[in-house]
């Protein structure tokens, strides 16, 4: 399992390592066998995982797509979880992190299925990645620039509020009030401005600047900060699945469900 999942060789390699190192002679029939058997024997493992999500402090959540649906990524300080094959969606959710049950904070980008929860932090890295791409696909649009250094230079001083020791809930709380401020100076502008977009990259921009406007009203960009446990980004659950993302590209990954249930 280790060889084959993890080390990511192919099963036919793995049976081939065994003959040679240690003269065991196994029928890739068998070694199929072996592995549907210790995924049957590791399922109290998974669901005493999931049990450990559902009562964590932070959550990072992550998705990207697979040979049969999405492969989905689930880290808390104690637990992780990568499941292949599952549909993005929230009866999917629901079974591994049930909205109503989770008290602590998911972290995660803006996708719709995660929206509901009580408490949540939003990814300041996918917000950034999108402003970086406004000022690569128009460099002759300064407003672009100067909206992007602003995102910056807010995250940037979160960060540095939330690694503050020195203050208190009620400290972080007040110093989070002029950066909401901020946000609010450099979203306005085009967030008030009715004149329809002119192309698609300033249609971008409208996009990013109301999402960031609606991820403020719902006090989903500085949890992060008040709650200093959490970061600021999903980064950690998108390195879970760099090599799930490998797979897909090199073609290594499940064609069928049951293939997929064995790999989660």
């Amino acid at each position: 399992a280790y060889q084959h999942f993890i080390a990511g060789l192919p099963l036919d390699t793995v049976i081939g390592e065994f003959e040679f190192y240690w003269n065991l002679t196994l029928r890739k029939s068998q070694a199929d066998r072996m592995l549907n058997r210790l995924a049957q024997d590791w399922l109290p493992e998974f669901d005493a995982l999931c049990q450990l999500l559902a009562v964590s402090a932070v959550v990072y959540a992550d998705e990207t797509s697979w040979s049969i649906n999405s492969v989905w990524a689930f880290l808390s300080q104690r637990a992780r979880i990568t499941v292949f094959g599952c549909r993005k969606d929230g009866e999917t959710l629901a079974v591994l992190l049930k909205k109503d049950h989770f008290q602590g904070i998911l972290v995660s980008d803006d996708a719709s299925v995660y929206q509901g929860f009580s408490r949540a932090q939003k990814c300041w890295a996918h917000l950034l990645r999108k402003a970086i791409r406004l000022t690569l696909l128009k460099p002759d649009r300064p407003k672009y620039r100067t909206f992007l250094e602003s995102l910056l230079e807010i995250y940037r001083e979160g960060k540095a509020i939330a690694e503050d020791r020195r203050l208190s809930e009620a400290g972080r709380r007040a110093r989070v009030k002029p950066l909401i401020e901020a946000i609010c100076d450099c979203t306005g502008d085009r967030f008030v401005d009715e004149t329809k977009p002119i192309d698609d990259v300033e249609k971008d921009f409208f996009n990013l600047t109301h999402e960031i406007v609606r991820l403020l009203g719902v006090d989903e960009l500085f949890t992060f900060v008040i709650h200093p446990e959490a970061e600021g980004t999903n980064n950690i659950s998108e390195r879970q699945l760099r090599d799930p993302a490998k797979d897909r590209v090199t073609g290594q990954t499940n064609k069928t469900a049951r293939g997929a249930r064995r790999r989660t």
